[in-house]
């Protein structure tokens, strides 16, 4: 059985980018620690971002049975 694609992220950090999918975190501060220092951003809606699918996964947020590395299992990025 093929895993079925999963929907865009609902938020995304305003300063490292951190993506979320907790409705409870939007307009919240960012809970992801980089170099023992937690992110100083607010998680914002991301409804409407440009989005592009992974390439790794092809949407699905998983590689065999591993958690995607590249989009860490969102199975979508954000257009650059």
């Amino acid at each position: 059985m093929r895993p079925s694609k999963v929907h865009k992220p609902l938020g995304a950090c305003s300063v490292c980018g951190a993506l979320t999918n907790r409705h409870e975190l939007i307009n919240h501060r960012c809970d992801k620690v980089a170099t023992g220092r937690r992110c100083y951003g607010t998680y914002k809606s991301a409804v409407t971002f440009l989005w592009d699918e992974c390439e790794g996964c092809n949407g699905t947020g998983v590689v065999g049975t591993q958690v995607c590395s590249a989009c860490e299992g969102f199975g979508w990025r954000l257009y650059a």
